[in-house]
């Protein structure tokens, strides 16, 4: 089982969060993961830092962690912001990076009202925003290739290519992962889970893909014998990432080492 989990940057001071981001590497988690939001207030925090700007300080204090948003609204940034932030982001994490991507909220929605705040569309229609999400990843890709247009030259390349997964809330976005991209998560409380897993494995076919859930943190939850993770193993997940709520001390994050390394 992989044991990921992921840290809410806004709940925290840049201090603390230094410390939960170290303790979780040397806990052995495979990858950190934080989220892509403007406001804390739909969290209860009086603030949040910026998604690239928190995995770029990240990736300064650690050296083996994977490192990942989830997830990235494509309504947040253009296309080619997006693009030059990722290639940034390979390559100060030397390669550890995944992008998690996420379609955006409905108009008037709950978490839709950052985006209203600064005046960005947000599109009416799920179809709209899963075809936009594509747009995106598309002319992201474009700007990152090697067989770039001339017009990108001097833009930031990276390295190595950025695995990309969809966060995903319907069959037809689970079917985009599977085709285009590296991989997909569902929320381990969709009672949908299994239908958007399996849809997302049947676009794929035969390349590697990687499915993964997301639960609540506690350090019995990274237990291989608990019984979430046994329920994750029989509907077939290997891969958990756990939110962690509130930003709790650097010991409870620590404790979870016994059950990881």
């Amino acid at each position: 089982m992989i044991v990921d989990i992921q840290f809410n940057q806004g709940a925290a001071e840049w201090s603390q969060m230094r410390e939960l981001v170290i303790a979780a590497e040397e806990a052995g988690f495979g990858t950190v993961w934080n989220l892509d939001h403007f406001s804390g207030a739909e969290f209860d925090n009086s603030s949040m830092s910026e998604c690239f700007t928190s995995l770029g300080a990240w990736a300064a204090v650690t050296t083996r962690v994977g490192l990942g948003s989830l997830v990235t609204n494509v309504t947040n940034r253009s296309a080619g912001l997006l693009a030059v932030s990722v290639a940034t982001m390979q390559d100060v994490s030397g390669g550890r990076f995944t992008l998690g991507l996420g379609a955006g909220a409905a108009p008037g929605s709950r978490w839709g009202r950052e985006q209203e705040a600064l005046g960005m569309e947000l599109l009416p229609t799920m179809a709209a925003r899963h075809a936009r999400l594509a747009g995106v990843v598309d002319e992201m890709r474009a700007i990152l290739s090697p067989e770039r247009s001339a017009k990108f030259a001097g833009f930031p390349q990276p390295a190595q290519q950025v695995r990309t997964i969809v966060g995903v809330n319907s069959v037809a976005l689970a079917e985009y992962a599977g085709r285009q991209c590296d991989g997909v998560n569902v929320g381990w409380w969709s009672p949908r889970r299994a239908e958007f897993v399996a849809a997302a494995r049947k676009a794929a076919g035969d390349k590697v893909f990687d499915c993964s859930v997301w639960d609540f943190f506690s350090p019995d939850n990274c237990d291989p014998d608990h019984p979430s993770n046994v329920a994750f193993r029989e509907e077939g997940i290997e891969h958990v990432i756990l939110l962690v709520r509130g930003a709790p001390s650097p010991e409870v994050i620590a404790s979870s080492a016994r059950h990881l390394k």
